[in-house]
């Protein structure tokens, strides 16, 4: 019962990810104080965000973005990440314009998960169960 309960916990622990708290400079102008916030309902996988056309995120699982150091101006962003999961596609465009350094934030709002998502999740539960009764014979 001791090698089910530490299997278990190695198999959580290897197929476990953790979103971050991204935080990127726009410019390398420190003099430049706008900042804005992107805050996802809720993580995203392989996600990317592109602010006035320079690549600042590419392809990383994050639950919230802050773009920092940006100059007075008029901008736009767009973020994508990995639809698969997805009811709907998550593809974000939004024009913003920072003035005096000011901070905005931005709520993304992001779809349900599908319904093939569910399916995939509770095969891969079953299989693991199943795994586990088989090699370990669970009494």
């Amino acid at each position: 019962m001791k090698n089910l309960k530490t299997l278990l916990l190695v198999f959580l622990f290897l197929f476990a990810s953790c979103a971050k708290s991204i935080v990127v400079n726009f410019s390398d102008d420190t003099l430049a104080k706008g900042k804005i916030n992107i805050m996802p309902s809720r993580s995203l996988e392989r996600t990317s965000l592109v602010v006035n056309g320079k690549l600042l995120i590419d392809q990383k699982h994050l639950k919230k973005i802050t773009v920092q150091n940006l100059p007075d101006g008029i901008y736009s962003y767009h973020l994508t990440c990995d639809n698969s999961k997805y009811t709907e596609k998550v593809d974000s465009e939004k024009r913003f314009d920072i003035n005096a350094g000011e901070e905005q934030t931005f709520l993304l709002e992001v779809p349900p998960y599908s319904n093939g998502y569910w399916l995939n999740v509770g095969l891969y539960s079953i299989a693991t169960w199943v795994s586990l009764y088989v090699f370990y014979g669970l009494d």
